[in-house]
């Protein structure tokens, strides 16, 4: 019996250099310095739901002005 030979084709990855502390600790030190600032108890500003009241509004103010005015037909 012939035996025929198999190649595997292996990937060489080059190896990456450690990425700098310095960065982790800048990211650690903005993170202790906001966790500070944080008070549960104090209510957020809801922007999304102002920002929408206020095109609401403007929808049904430009919806009420056009069906009050003459028609054209």
């Amino acid at each position: 019996m012939e035996s025929i030979p198999i190649t595997i084709n292996k990937r060489r990855t080059k190896k990456t250099k450690p990425k700098d502390d310095n960065n982790l600790g800048n990211i650690i030190e903005e993170y202790c310095l906001k966790r500070n600032q944080f008070n549960p108890r104090k209510s957020s500003p809801d922007m999304f739901n102002k920002k929408l009241q206020h095109r609401m509004q403007l929808y049904y103010n430009t919806l009420y002005t056009l069906s009050s005015s003459p028609s054209k037909y």
